[in-house]
């Protein structure tokens, strides 16, 4: 079974285009409001628990922050872990501090004015002007779920993994955009501490790969699934 684990304020059917690109005859794309709110190790937790032997797991942003967990957590079963375009976590504290406040303020937006918050999210810098791939106006999700993204799920709030990836066996896929540099430089410094790991810079895609461009996307990951 292939399980996909979507980004912030996200949803499982963004995968909708990818998963068949793939080729793969089992997937399936989490749900990650579902559960009651917990830390990104407690949920990780879960998903080692949740997987069976020869498993692979897909996470593209908070969800690959989330992979990155399950990957230094207990009981990891995985066979083959594909991170995308995901931050292993910030080391200053002032950094940390500075990122639990934005979060804060965008968790409070999205309740306060949805339409806003995608319009606001959709101006960051990260995503370059390109086009929203949610395409809907409320979220599928109460307000109050996907605020765990940006609460217990911040990049704050998470533990500067970095140091750690040393200790990771598994193979890992790690894809990033071309035009994404910032998170290009955060793969290529990722994937040379991880043994196993394999790098892939997507020509023309920015922070979203899967969405930029779908069938590359699709390609190198087919490639790295294959026996």
């Amino acid at each position: 079974m292939t399980y996909l684990l979507h980004g912030a304020a996200g949803s499982r059917d963004d995968w909708g285009e990818l998963i068949p690109l793939l080729g793969i005859t089992e997937a399936s794309s989490i749900d990650l409001y579902s559960n009651e709110e917990s830390s990104l190790d407690e949920f990780a937790a879960s998903l080692n628990e949740m997987s069976s032997e020869g498993d692979v797991l897909i996470g593209y942003s908070m969800g690959g922050r989330l992979a990155l967990h399950t990957l230094l957590g207990r009981d990891c079963k995985w066979s083959r872990v594909v991170i995308i375009s995901a931050h292993p976590g910030l080391n200053d504290p002032a950094d940390r501090i500075r990122r639990v406040r934005a979060d804060q303020r965008w968790a409070q937006l999205m309740v306060d004015d949805w339409a806003e918050f995608v319009d606001q999210w959709m101006e960051q810098p990260v995503f370059g002007g390109r086009e929203n791939p949610w395409s809907r106006a409320l979220p599928i999700a109460p307000a109050r779920k996907i605020q765990r993204c940006f609460t217990c799920w911040s990049l704050g709030n998470q533990r500067d993994l970095l140091g750690q990836l040393a200790k990771v066996e598994i193979p890992v896929l790690w894809i990033s955009g071309e035009e994404d540099r910032k998170y290009s430089d955060i793969a290529k410094a990722a994937v040379s501490r991880i043994a196993a790991a394999q790098l892939a810079i997507i020509p023309g895609a920015g922070h979203r790969c899967p969405w930029d461009k779908p069938e590359l996307t699709a390609d190198v990951i087919r490639g790295f699934l294959s026996p």
